[in-house]
């Protein structure tokens, strides 16, 4: 490896050896194995530039990043607005204590947070600092909520399998990853999980002309079995990430669960960690489904990962709830719910490096409308794929909203066969990379690709992508045996 020291300024006494060896001696990546980084011929891919949706590693060498970070720089690499009003901030007041005290940076992005969000209006912001601890925290907001309203048996979640909320405990529980809980049990109690709606693979209604609905159902089945009385909230992704960028087959879908938390009392949250700030073609994900929950979680692209932040944004009416006085002879339980309002707090929630942050970048999302980039420019990159590989014998489906869709990779186009060979994935990951384009190759279900990239990607840019995966999708068919001759002089 060789740093490239014009595009990196490295701390005194660390060259590219030392680099190497702290990698390979004190770094603990995430989600990933570290041993295989024993080998010294070995290591992860150290990024050092980015700009707009282009990034380079420490060799100097460009990659298209169609993951946008981690589903997060939204407003694209490079934004000198947003740095410099980091440093503004950080220079005159780095830090408050977010425990009774705030800063301006923090009440200026409520505000305008709780205008914009589909809530109906005055919306009351609770601001954490990242997407798992968003999760959490509204988690236990629900639970408060629901016990200083007099209900302290409302404690059971409603979640869908396959789904991804973080990994925190409470967050972890309503995951509906199995293998991604399984080491951490037991969970915190009351987690129900429901069927996901996966068009393409239902078990309702995959064959049939139209989303019968029958996903949704089974969430009425599971709060009926459960007791109406005994939950707390539902939380779902507007497009779950998890098992490949899945859509719900029906728009009505989450209009359905909005009557059904109307009629119980039960709370709507939706988990736009990943669909939030324009990712779906609308600042909201909500908005694109033309739902209005009752809380909504956000992360990553509220700052566009310039700094971490999240927030909990609730209705104005159940924020309300915990301002309200106990009278005496309401069970303990309750008068201790209402005390002392919400009763949850983090030390770097709101920071005002990170609010100062998240308000340029709410700027630059608003005067450059980055959602309707979403919208168009995911347009054209769909229908590009659907043109160069909708026919591929190795393309089951093409599915997502604005710029945040999945290519669902089978053995067979007419069964829908899939393959569960990790090695096979990664491999394909790698032969992308090698081409310049990073990317998620999901195989927590059934293999996807995963293409998320900045809002700002160009339509030239998108061109490359898709002659990439044209590529390298076609080799992968090689190595099964099934290309077609329309794909096998490629």
């Amino acid at each position: 490896m060789t740093i490239r020291t014009e595009d990196q300024s490295v701390a005194p006494g660390y060259d590219a050896e030392r680099i190497e060896d702290a990698i390979r001696d004190n770094v603990w990546l995430h989600f990933t194995q570290m041993a295989e980084f024993r080998d010294p011929a070995n290591h992860p891919l150290i990024l050092v530039r980015g700009e707009g949706s282009t990034l380079w590693d420490a060799e100097g060498n460009a990659y298209l990043d169609l993951l946008a970070g981690i589903y997060s720089v939204n407003a694209g690499y490079g934004r000198r607005r947003i740095v410099e009003a980091m440093t503004e901030q950080a220079l005159a007041l780095p830090f408050v204590n977010p425990f009774g005290y705030t800063s301006v940076p923090a009440a200026v992005l409520a505000d305008r947070l709780g205008d914009l969000a589909p809530l109906g209006g005055e919306a009351r912001v609770f601001f954490t600092s990242g997407g798992s601890e968003s999760v959490e925290s509204a988690l236990k907001l629900a639970k408060q909520y629901q016990t200083l309203r007099g209900y302290p048996h409302r404690w059971k979640t409603i979640s869908r399998r396959v789904a991804y909320h973080g990994t925190t405990i409470g967050a972890l529980s309503v995951n509906g990853l199995t293998p991604a809980r399984a080491v951490f049990g037991p969970m915190v109690p009351g987690a129900r999980h429901a069927p996901m709606s996966h068009r393409y693979r239902c078990p309702y209604c995959a064959d049939a002309a139209a989303c019968n609905l029958m996903c949704y159902d089974e969430i009425e089945r599971l709060v009926e079995f459960e007791g109406p009385d005994q939950v707390a909230c539902i939380i779902t992704e507007p497009v779950q990430n998890a098992g490949g960028c899945i859509p719900p087959g029906s728009m009505d879908y989450f209009k359905k669960i909005r009557k059904l938390c109307d009629e119980t009392g039960i709370l709507m949250i939706m988990d736009e960690v990943i669909c939030g700030f324009g990712r779906l073609g609308t600042l909201f994900g909500s908005e694109y489904f033309g739902v209005e929950p009752d809380i909504i979680t956000t992360a990553k692209g509220i700052t566009s990962s310039y700094a971490p932040l999240g927030a909990v944004l609730a209705r104005k009416s159940i924020a309300d709830a915990f301002e309200s006085e106990a009278p005496e002879e309401l069970p303990e339980t309750v008068r201790a719910a209402r005390t002392g309002g919400f009763q949850h707090g983090l030390t770097f929630g709101g920071h005002p490096v990170a609010c100062a942050a998240a308000i340029a970048n709410l700027d630059i999302m608003l005067e450059e409308n980055l959602p309707g980039a979403a919208r168009d420019t995911g347009a054209y990159l769909r229908q590009q794929l659907e043109d160069a590989l909708g026919d591929h014998p190795n393309v089951g489906d093409i599915r997502g909203a604005g710029l945040f869709l999945g290519i669902e990779l089978v053995t067979d186009k007419a069964t829908k066969g899939t393959f569960k060979d990790a090695v096979l994935l990664d491999d394909l990951t790698d032969a992308m990379r090698q081409r310049g384009l990073i990317l998620r190759n999901d195989g927590r279900n059934d293999p996807t690709t995963q293409l998320c990239p900045p809002l700002v990607i160009t339509r030239e840019e998108c061109d490359r992508v898709v002659a990439i995966l044209v590529e390298t999708i076609t080799d992968l068919g090689r190595s099964l045996g099934t290309v077609g001759a329309q794909f096998a002089a490629n």
